[in-house]
């Protein structure tokens, strides 16, 4: 403690008082040596939702149905019966990265894209869907997360760890039935309903990965990638696909990754050369064409089957006599939109061939389909935010196709994203300017030009350093935005300006936004974490562990069979 002298004149008291100059305990915590910030621990006197305070299986289920039970009370309090409504289908589409920097910046992209206007007062297909809520991405070891642990946590209602698909932190590399859990797609199947994944990455990439396989790493998507002390324990993601339920049950399979089911393309063209970790793929090394396996299964089944490699023989099926449909388009993931290559069909053409297959009417007791825009993600990764923006487009437009194919009153439609980026869209740029474009052109006195979309990381970084383009006397490390011509600045593979230097961007840690339509629908508010998302699916679907929270299941079958 030091003493402290206060003069006081003119009438005022002089005195002195004593004031501690140690800072305050948080701080003086992380201004210490070892360990930064305070240990985390949980408060013995509060009640926790397990008693061993490990966030398993069973911790995450009690925090799922917990968090539904608190908003039928707040609905039953506001005297709403709506939540009670039941879907017959539902359908479940991934912005995969697309957090709300991403929907804003994607909403104005597209309004310019076609035209509409200045671009801001665009609308995108599930800016008008009537309920809203906010998701918690964090994984049980990471702050910010990765897909394989937020697709788990959406799809099975129990949050896991960074890298695992379908299992939860007791996971085991020496024991594949350690920490399994089961899917939406499990709770479907079991109760008759249809089910497909469509997604425009590998069909055994980390999301659709997370609706079929049990797997201790999301990385293991081929025989070859399963390090020597887990072979013959943990079958290869793409094994499990057409091995294994709820896969080999699928009704619809749709995407990219002929490479790992062992179909490989040799003459596959690549007239664009995108950059980045996720354009490398496994091969097989078992020589098993798994593709034509699962077709063949199904033709010895005697059940109507397609597999098809190209969108012409898409287009062609008749889906409507086609109960199993396989589409596997690319040897890794299908290319980015703004650069389609031939051949490859459109993510709204997939959605509407999936539920073309998928709707029965009255034969069925209806689907749950898992539709996922996955290049949005690996676009933001390498700052190409021309090709991330433009795929927000493409997913859009599967949207308006799912709306247009279904029935409000009996499908739930969900649009979220199961993590953020890095991606921030700022400054001050005039209404309509050029979403990709500069965003102080009209301030001539600025420093320096720079993008309104800009990047905290990544490689973008590399393209933007100055290095001997750097003017004389400029304490500018940045090349100018001028020295990038319009073809360069406008190409599929122009990276925007990140400002700290990786070889991949990173994801973004906020919550993200979750669009809700249907019956079901309003279960759907406030923030709450993201695993509660399957037990809305759970409930609203009448399937899997939300199913007998209450009789409104009970009364719903009673009253159809009336």
């Amino acid at each position: 403690m030091h003493p402290v002298v206060l003069l006081i004149a003119c009438g005022l008291i002089i005195g002195t008082w004593a004031a501690t100059v140690q800072p305050p305990p948080l701080i003086q915590t992380l201004s210490a040596g070892g360990d930064i910030g305070p240990e985390f621990k949980l408060d013995p006197t509060k009640e926790q939702d397990n008693d061993s305070g490990l966030e398993d299986a069973q911790f995450w289920r009690r925090v799922g149905l917990k968090q539904l039970k608190k908003i039928i009370e707040q609905a039953q309090r506001a005297k709403e019966n709506s939540y009670r409504r039941k879907a017959k289908n539902i359908i479940i589409f991934i912005g995969d990265g697309m957090g709300l920097s991403t929907i804003s910046a994607g909403r104005i992209y597209k309004g310019q894209y076609l035209k509409h206007g200045h671009g801001e007062e665009e609308t995108l297909a599930f800016d008008d869907f009537p309920f809203t809520g906010l998701a918690k991405t964090y994984n049980v070891d990471k702050q910010v997360p990765d897909s394989a642990g937020t697709a788990t946590a959406i799809f099975t209602g129990v949050k896991s760890d960074y890298g695992a698909i379908g299992m939860d932190t007791t996971r085991s590399k020496l024991n594949a039935s350690q920490g399994r859990l089961e899917s939406i797609m499990d709770w479907a199947q079991s109760e008759g309903k249809r089910t497909g994944v469509v997604t425009t990455t590998r069909i055994t990439h980390a999301t659709p990965a997370a609706t079929f396989a049990r797997i201790y790493h999301r990385d293991w998507e081929c025989d070859t990638e399963v390090p020597k002390e887990s072979v013959g324990i943990h079958a290869d993601i793409a094994r499990q696909l057409v091995e294994n339920a709820p896969g080999n049950k699928l009704n619809v399979i749709l995407g990219g990754g002929l490479s790992p089911m062992g179909a490989l393309n040799k003459s596959e063209v690549r007239t664009v050369l995108f950059e980045g970790g996720t354009e490398t793929i496994c091969t097989r090394g078992d020589q098993r064409n798994l593709a034509q396996e699962w077709l063949q299964q199904h033709v010895n089944d005697s059940v109507p089957a397609a597999l098809v490699t190209k969108r012409e023989d898409l287009l062609k099926v008749d889906v409507k006599e086609t109960d199993y449909l396989m589409g596997l388009f690319r040897n890794n993931h299908i290319t980015y939109s703004i650069a389609r290559e031939e051949g490859e069909p459109s993510l709204q053409e997939m959605t509407e061939a999936a539920i073309g297959v998928l709707e029965r009417g009255d034969k069925s007791a209806g689907y749950v389909l898992l539709v996922e825009g996955g290049r949005i993600d690996q676009g933001h990764h390498q700052n190409y935010a021309r090709a991330a923006l433009h795929e927000v487009y493409e997913l859009d437009l599967a949207v308006q196709a799912a709306l247009k194919m279904t029935d409000s009153d009996e499908t739930l439609i969900l649009v979220t994203a199961d993590h953020s980026h890095s991606v921030t869209f700022n400054g001050y740029p005039k209404r309509g300017a050029d979403i990709l474009g500069a965003a102080n052109l009209h301030k001539p006195k600025d420093p320096m030009v720079y993008e309104t979309i800009t990047y905290a990381n990544g490689p973008g970084y590399f393209d933007h350093l100055a290095n001997e383009t750097k003017p004389v006397n400029s304490s500018n490390v940045w090349m100018a935005l001028k020295q990038f011509t319009k073809e360069e600045m406008e190409s599929p593979t122009y990276r925007h300006m990140a400002t700290l230097a990786l070889k991949d961007e990173t994801h973004g840690g906020e919550d993200v936004i979750v669009f809700a339509s249907g019956p079901g629908a309003s279960l759907v508010r406030g923030a709450f974490e993201q695993n509660y998302l399957a037990y809305v699916m759970s409930y609203a679907g009448c399937m899997g562990p939300a199913k007998r929270f209450d009789d409104s299941c009970k009364q719903h079958l009673q009253k159809h069979e009336d």
